[in-house]
């Protein structure tokens, strides 16, 4: 990515040239990541592998705690109606948001640290950008047809078009 950078600010009449779609298959991430550049360092980065596994196992704790929080929440929600739809209004968008994060972040996480090859490198970058891209996408409609008004003219305007295809 940096070289990317570095071609359109320094030579931006020749990047088409440069930037071939040969050689940007061959970027291996489509953003800085942390990792890489421990890597290169000169010095130790026994601090640095110690933060990384510090962190990794934080984040794994509040992800068993989430989930278990989630699953006392949907017991207590199965058994009426009322609250069942109260918990697919609320809960289960953030937990999808949630989900796409976290095995889109855990699969980066893993691959950076392992360093796999090259024959996933496609899918390295969609999951890569996948916790960016998905829930900015989704949340104006998940939290948008929660209000009856919006919901209601969403509704006539999809149920116009499918009467005007017939």
């Amino acid at each position: 990515m940096a070289y990317d950078r570095y071609v359109a600010i320094c030579k931006p009449l020749e990047y088409h040239s440069i930037m071939t779609p040969h050689r940007v298959g061959r970027i291996e991430k489509l953003y800085c990541f942390t990792w890489d550049l421990v890597k290169l360092s000169c010095v130790d980065t026994i601090v640095n592998n110690l933060y990384g596994y510090w962190s990794f196992f934080f984040h794994t704790f509040q992800f068993l705690l989430l989930i278990t929080s989630y699953v006392q929440i949907t017991r207590i929600c199965i058994k009426s109606q009322t609250e069942r739809s109260k918990f697919m209004e609320t809960c289960l968008p953030h937990l999808f948001t949630y989900g796409t994060f976290t095995i889109s972040l855990s699969f980066d996480l893993v691959a950076a640290r392992l360093n796999s090859d090259t024959s996933l490198q496609a899918l390295r970058n969609s999951l890569s950008i996948m916790y960016l891209i998905v829930p900015p996408i989704l949340n104006p409609l998940i939290y948008g047809l929660k209000l009856k008004q919006l919901r209601k003219i969403v509704w006539r305007r999809f149920n116009s078009k499918i009467t005007a295809l017939k």
